[in-house]
């Protein structure tokens, strides 16, 4: 497949603001945009229509060897974790919670570290991942506020039979 002209005519238009010195086409049908010799600032393009920035052989649709600076992205995602609002939902109690943690030194769902640097994160995953740990906590603290009103109510009338008692004694 050839990749196209327009794709191939703004790659080049990016790297001619960035002064181009050396645009290739190579035997496999992939394009080689360099700026200058140093690899890393090429601009790959496969001839099956993967990008590569800095990337020589890009497996993905874009792969960027180096930071990325937008205004804004957008991920389509399949699943939202509004599933935990869900009647029937089993909410693992806090005390599981925490012997989870001291055994495994993280959150149960959560890579490691180790995970993370081994095989980085899938943005849409984690950020399901991470608003279903938000949606769990505000699961708790709604329990335990409920926990703090009913114990208030107790205090309140203890508080009550306690100046009751004391107003009997008095008198």
């Amino acid at each position: 497949m050839k990749v196209s002209f327009l794709l191939l005519f703004l790659l080049a238009g990016i790297c001619f603001s960035c002064q181009a010195q050396q645009t290739i086409t190579n035997t496999d049908g992939s394009v080689t945009l360099l700026k200058n010799k140093e690899e890393q600032n090429a601009v790959y393009i496969t001839k099956d229509g993967r990008v590569g920035i800095g990337k020589k052989n890009p497996t993905d649709k874009l792969e960027v060897n180096g930071q990325i600076h937008a205004k804004s992205a957008k991920l389509d995602l399949k699943e939202w974790a509004d599933y935990v609002f869900e009647d029937g939902y089993d909410l693992v109690r806090l005390r599981e919670i925490e012997k989870y943690i001291n055994t495994h030194g993280h959150l149960p769902e959560v890579p490691t570290t180790e995970e993370v640097q081994e095989n980085g994160i899938e943005l849409g995953q984690m950020n399901v991942l991470l608003l279903k740990k938000i949606e769990e906590l505000t699961l708790y603290l709604i329990e335990k506020e409920h926990q703090v009103q009913k114990l208030q109510k107790q205090y309140d009338e203890l508080q009550q039979q306690i100046k009751h008692i004391q107003e009997s004694i008095k008198s």
